[in-house]
């Protein structure tokens, strides 16, 4: 009988690297450099995640199975309802957030004072409803496994 080598099966339990969470740096749209803004996220096979994505789904064919025993229509998906999804979940995944060493995001649009938002729901819905590139940059960090899996 020969010796089988041992595998490391470590390296497929992403849900447990997805729960420990990642540091991202936020980066200029266009040229790409860092803006000194770091955001912890949790990955897509996260527990937060994948309860999101279960209590959502469930609560729409709940509403929906509702709506069909009372003989009413089903709710007409809508552009908005699918970003308020969107923004919701990366939400639920933003574990917090500093600059420099300060736990606050600085927020600055043209002609208005800088605003250093300390790390809440409220916030962090306002900082992914107001810049949609930082909205884009957290959910594509979230959607890679390797920000997550320690090589």
């Amino acid at each position: 009988m020969s010796k089988k080598n041992v595998v490391d099966m470590s390296c497929l339990d992403t849900s447990s690297a997805c729960d420990e969470g990642a540091e991202i740096e936020l980066k200029h749209p266009v040229t790409g450099a860092g803006l000194g803004i770091f955001v912890t996220v949790a990955g897509k096979d996260s527990t937060l995640f994948k309860d999101y994505l279960r209590d959502s789904i469930n609560e729409e064919l709940r509403r929906a199975h509702f709506n069909k025993k009372r003989g009413k229509d089903d709710e007409i998906p809508t552009v908005e309802k699918g970003e308020q999804r969107s923004i919701e979940m990366l939400t639920v995944c933003t574990l917090g957030w500093r600059w420099d060493d300060k736990a606050v995001f600085p927020l600055q649009k043209k002609g208005q004072p800088l605003e250093e938002l300390a790390f809440n729901v409220a916030n962090v819905k306002r900082v992914y409803t107001e810049l949609p590139a930082a909205r884009k940059q957290v959910d594509e960090a979230i959607g890679d496994l390797e920000n997550f899996m320690k090589g």
